[in-house]
């Protein structure tokens, strides 16, 4: 690869290179996968972070701004990913709002 991720992903969000995509989660995989390990209980959740994290990438390309570092905003959108499923695993229903059961 002689460009730099945010090239590669240029020419993803621009072109729709998939070939560049895949180069830059070859790129990033590595070291947002640790993140994923070190913000996850568990592995298995560590890759369903780490998937999401791309899926938002690919479904935002848009919103990217090329005059920035690739790598900090993949994280953010981890990092959002991860706080959203901590406070989702957090939730319990209110005993109050549950409908009576009937007998």
């Amino acid at each position: 690869m002689d460009k730099t991720i945010e090239a590669r992903f240029e020419d993803f969000r621009l072109k729709g290179d998939t070939h560049a995509l895949a180069d830059v989660f070859d790129a990033t995989a590595p070291v947002l996968g640790r993140v994923a390990g070190h913000l996850a209980s568990t592995q298995a959740l560590a890759e369903d972070l780490l998937q999401e994290t791309y899926l938002a990438a690919i479904e935002s390309a848009d919103r990217y701004d090329p005059q920035r570092a690739l790598l900090p905003w993949l994280l953010g959108l981890m990092s959002n990913h991860a706080r959203r499923a901590h406070r989702q695993a957090q939730r319990r229903p209110d005993p109050e709002r549950l409908p009576a059961q009937e007998s």
